[in-house]
């Protein structure tokens, strides 16, 4: 019965202009959102014993650790909600093929695998430059209402970031990983920079038009440089593999990589210079930055084999 409901309302968004169907996405974006905190309030009302209906100052006490665990839980839940749910539900609605559509209906040669671990890791040299750049930056005075948001975002992601063990490690790795790399990968590149290059005839306005609101939405102005850059980048992996794969892997070994460094200085196995790498010698991320261009040039556009 369930099955059939579902394969009824297939489509009906099928001949819908672009403005429509951009409406259409972002009710769907809020409806997931809305789905996800209710069913994510409740999961953490039972086995935190926290609530997030509550408008009590002290359910955001970034200091109360049972709460922070219960931020985690919800966080995961927003995420499946917010960017893994709506690309799914949206593309049925519309008529589209999950898979072609996104282009995921082919694997990645194995030979790409070593080329995008490189890129990962050739990311985080120059993720660190351009932050020091945008560090630098002053917060223009229109902004300033983001400053207060920024600040507890900061402080909520080095409270997510406290690992204490394996189970912690694991967890952050299936969270910020995993979840936030192929949730963002579907919703931003894999439906909205499609999206965009639809509605303008153009690859490139399309990456970085998709790049602009992949860097804005995250609401961090002092990070907003890197992510655009980085998001853009992202963007053309997608577009000169052909394949979303290549672009959720690039996410999550870059993501995974971070978190990793991270548990690795917290516990003493690494050292504390590896969290600032490119920021001593320039060199470094220039040389990075060619690593980058070149494998998006040279073997990007042999990353897929068909099935």
């Amino acid at each position: 019965m369930g099955l059939r409901i579902i394969d009824r309302y297939r489509g009906i968004w099928a001949q819908t202009n672009h403005a429509t169907s951009l409406y259409y996405l972002l009710f769907t974006i809020l409806g997931g959102l809305i789905l996800s905190f209710l069913v994510g309030g409740v999961f953490c009302q039972l086995i935190y014993g926290v609530s997030f209906f509550s408008s009590s100052n002290v359910a955001f006490d970034p200091n109360n650790n049972e709460l922070i665990e219960a931020m985690k839980l919800m966080q995961l839940f927003n995420a499946l909600g917010t960017f893994v749910l709506p690309p799914i539900v949206f593309l049925h609605l519309k008529g589209l093929s999950f898979y072609k559509y996104l282009k995921l209906e082919n694997p990645l040669r194995l030979n790409m695998l070593i080329p995008i671990v490189l890129m990962a890791l050739a990311m985080i040299p120059v993720a660190n430059y351009l932050g020091s750049i945008n560090e630098a930056l002053p917060l223009p005075e229109f902004l300033n209402f983001l400053k207060a948001a920024e600040e507890q975002s900061l402080l909520l992601t080095e409270k997510f970031l406290e690992m204490d063990g394996i189970y912690d490690l694991l967890f952050m790795i299936v969270m910020m990983g995993a979840v936030a790399a192929i949730g963002e990968e579907l919703l931003f590149r894999g439906v909205l920079q499609n999206a965009f290059q639809s509605w303008s005839g153009s690859k490139h306005l399309a990456v970085w038009l998709t790049a602009l609101l992949f860097s804005v939405i995250h609401l961090q102005y002092h990070a907003i440089l890197p992510r655009f850059l980085l998001g853009a980048f992202i963007g053309y992996v997608y577009t000169e593999s052909s394949n979303l794969r290549a672009s959720m892997l690039l996410h999550f070994l870059y993501n995974t990589t971070l978190i990793i460094i991270t548990f690795g200085i917290q516990n003493g196995s690494m050292d504390a210079s590896l969290e600032k790498v490119g920021l001593d010698n320039v060199m470094l991320p220039i040389a990075c930055l060619f690593i980058l261009v070149l494998s998006l040039v040279k073997f990007l556009p042999n990353a897929v084999t068909s099935k």
